[in-house]
């Protein structure tokens, strides 16, 4: 199996290199992140400049830091590097995707841009405060996927894992937005 692992906090997210040795347990892995912190770029990508792509080792793995969004991170590790894929993580997202909020993630924009490409992807979110958790549910989560065989019926899945041990998972419908913005003037 070929992976390629994404994400939206940046290269420098401790939860990546984490989350690449343990998809090393499933196959042959890809990371190729955003250079910095990309929360909120949702699909977007760049086209009118020019992107820097770096190679860089993090704990032992091999990435790429691009300096564009999680979107186009997915599109370079398909269309520059030519792999032909099998999955596609983006993740561990700090703080949940939830609700319409969904819609700005960049972790959601990069596996909406994987299955652009017709590829299976798999979102990844915890709360804000550890990535332990998370980790430790890896295993489980991508258990419960397979053993299912929920790639037969959706391509695309957005999992979020809370921040204590689980009790179990459940499938759910996107929930909408319960609250409203503000928007103070300063001058």
């Amino acid at each position: 199996m070929k992976i390629l692992i994404t994400n939206d906090d940046g290269i420098e997210s401790p939860a990546l290199p984490r989350l690449a040795k343990w998809a090393q347990k499933l196959g042959d892995v890809t990371v190729v992140a955003p250079k910095t912190e990309q929360s909120g770029k949702s699909q977007a990508i760049d086209f009118r400049r020019q992107v820097e792509i770096k190679p860089v080792v993090r704990d032992g793995i091999a990435m790429w830091a691009m300096d564009s969004t999680p979107a186009d991170c997915v599109r370079f590790g398909v269309r520059w590097l030519k792999a032909e894929y099998d999955l596609v993580i983006s993740g561990i997202n700090r703080g949940l995707n939830l609700g319409h909020d969904m819609a700005y993630s960049g972790t959601i924009g990069a596996i909406l841009e994987a299955g652009r490409l017709g590829l299976p992807a798999i979102a990844l979110s915890t709360d804000v405060d550890s990535f332990d958790n998370a980790l430790s549910e890896l295993d489980a989560v991508y258990g419960y996927i397979t053993e299912r065989r929920l790639f037969d019926y959706a391509g695309l899945y957005n999992v979020n894992i809370p921040s204590t041990p689980s009790r179990g998972m459940r499938i759910t419908r996107q929930g909408g937005t319960f609250y409203t913005d503000d928007f103070i003037s300063c001058g």
